[in-house]
């Protein structure tokens, strides 16, 4: 299916100005209820998808952020488009194409074949430029058409995962990693070489057993332990013990082609609740969780 037939010159908007998301959701939902009978529209609607977005993000750092709301009793799939000259701020992530889908409750297939298309799309910084740049919807429908972009069949790993997530080095201090897992509110970090070939994992639970001697593994409990006396030792040697001396080497990873059920077959054969992704080439070019999963996929 080629993406230009799911689009209505009518439902593309360009805009020049300051916008917030929730005022550009308005005004695709207005153009979108103008052009296609909906059981529901409206301020109605459009606090549902807003509740929606709040849920989970629906921004991407390619600049692109994908709005979706499935409307019962509705047998179709509606895009539309707002292309922002001055981004808007998305927790975070500037965003200047909006995507809102709205379609039927049994649509998460073409749904996510359709994101997955849309984020190849964004990814090209300059092709995005020219669609913002354009006069009008009809314009970006007949480029779209020239292009002759396909909607995607299937969705892989690529397509939802973490793309250029953050790492650290073996030769790197625990403080390092520290500040890392802290600031970032991450559990794990992948460790690579110079050059970015991926070689492990550091995790959390791996750092704090730093802290923890031998002999107080072999215990039951530690219940009887009532100061941060056996923390002591990773609270002087961060600075001194290297990554690489606590890290998983050799964790299994998956492929950017890996197919989503194949991922979390993966996940819970191996009782892992992430993956890092490598390439053919063994770079690191992602990671991707559980609950990746769960948001961009099951939530969707």
């Amino acid at each position: 299916m080629l993406l230009a037939n799911l689009l209505n010159p009518k439902t593309i908007l360009h805009l020049d100005g300051e916008y917030s998301k929730e005022e550009v959701y308005r005004l695709l939902l207005g153009r979108i209820c103008q052009k296609q009978e909906l059981p529901e529209c409206g301020e109605e609607l459009l606090t549902k998808i807003i509740k929606r977005d709040q849920e989970s993000s629906t921004a991407y750092p390619t600049g692109i952020a994908i709005p979706h709301i499935r409307v019962e009793g509705f047998q179709d799939t509606i895009i539309g488009m707002a292309f922002l000259k001055q981004p808007v701020a998305y927790n975070g992530s500037m965003i200047n194409w909006i995507a809102l889908v709205i379609s039927n409750i049994s649509s998460t297939s073409l749904y996510l074949n359709l994101v997955a298309s849309l984020l190849k799309i964004s990814k090209d910084a300059a092709l995005v430029q020219s669609l913002i740049n354009m006069e009008d919807g009809s314009a970006v429908v007949q480029h779209f058409k020239k292009l002759e972009i396909q909607i995607k069949k299937e969705v892989t790993i690529a397509d939802i995962m973490i793309s250029d997530p953050v790492s650290i080095t073996r030769n790197a201090k625990l403080s390092e990693l520290i500040d890392i897992l802290n600031n970032r509110r991450i559990s794990f970090v992948p460790v690579v070489d110079e050059e970015n070939n991926y070689l492990g994992v550091v995790n959390v639970l791996s750092l704090l057993k730093v802290g923890v001697p031998d002999y107080l593994m072999m215990l039951d409990n530690l219940s009887f332990l009532r100061s941060y006396e056996p923390l002591e030792k990773l609270l002087q040697e961060q600075t001194e013990i290297s990554v690489g001396e606590i890290m998983k080497n050799g964790v299994s990873f998956l492929k950017p082609d890996t197919s989503i059920p194949e991922a979390v077959f993966e996940m819970i054969h191996k009782k892992m609740r992430f993956f890092c992704v490598v390439d053919e080439a063994g770079k690191l070019v992602g990671v991707v969780t559980a609950m990746d999963i769960l948001r961009k996929v099951i939530k969707a």
